[in-house]
């Protein structure tokens, strides 16, 4: 107001200070939200006719380049995975404060399946710290598996993510990544984590399974209301929509 500007628009809890005060909608995602702010500047109808032309503008998106690619290539290479067979992509660690883990044993059973039911190769991405646990996790398995965890950066991963063809995770950072590569993911979700802030709401791409609310988060959570079976069955309905080595992110 003291800068002289014409058009104050803004979430704000002193909405005299705005032209166009703004309430959060907890109906809507952030992303929603926030493009909010561009229809109270007046852009709503274009706005609305290109996310009706292209409902992909309103989902994150991320451009590695060249190099990128070629790390990727070259990871999965020396990895031993086959890039004519398909890959799924594993993210089965996450940040130990927030307390999102999913029991290793049933990650285990979900792999098996994958691999048995459709020959699915098995790549599990993680940061350095996160190493030794998703060594853990793959040394209980009956056949080989891959780990690029630390040994890529953020671009470099999302290309790796575009060259596989479904991915389970946990409500983490590189599943953002994923969903910016349009990754189909089924996500297992915390109780004490409100869908509506970050997850991929309406996107057919994701499987969200959450399936208990909690105002916080207890000391020994974990996310045991989500069950194998109903993950396995998230990823055959994805696998049925996106048939491996088709979907349009591998181009």
């Amino acid at each position: 107001m003291l800068s002289g500007g014409h058009t104050r628009v803004g979430f704000t809890t002193t909405p005299q200070l705005s032209t166009s005060p703004l309430r959060f909608d907890h109906r809507l995602s952030q992303i929603a939200n926030n493009l909010r702010l561009v229809e109270s500047l007046g852009h709503g109808p274009a706005l609305i006719q290109a996310l009706q032309t292209n409902p992909d503008l309103l989902e994150p998106q991320v451009f590695p380049s060249d190099a990128d690619r070629s790390i990727a290539h070259s990871l999965l290479q020396d990895e031993g995975i086959d890039e004519a067979r398909p890959i799924a992509l594993f993210i089965t660690q996450t940040y130990r404060a927030q307390r999102k883990s999913w029991r290793a044993e049933r990650f285990r059973a979900v792999a098996e399946t994958l691999h048995r039911n459709d020959d699915m190769q098995i790549v599990f991405a993680g940061t350095t710290a996160e190493s030794p646990a998703i060594e853990e996790l793959r040394s209980g398995l009956s056949f080989a598996t891959a780990s690029v965890a630390g040994r890529t950066g953020l671009l470099e991963l999302a290309a790796l993510m575009s060259l596989c063809d479904i991915a389970l995770t946990l409500d983490t950072g590189p599943m953002h990544l994923a969903r910016a590569v349009r990754l189909p993911m089924v996500i297992i979700a915390p109780a004490w984590s409100p869908a509506i802030e970050w997850l991929p709401l309406d996107n057919p791409r994701a499987r969200i399974l959450k399936n208990a609310t909690l105002d916080t988060q207890p000391d020994d959570y974990i996310i045991d209301e989500v069950t194998t079976a109903e993950v396995n069955q998230n990823l055959r309905d994805l696998l049925t929509l996106y048939p491996p080595r088709t979907f349009s992110g591998r181009s």
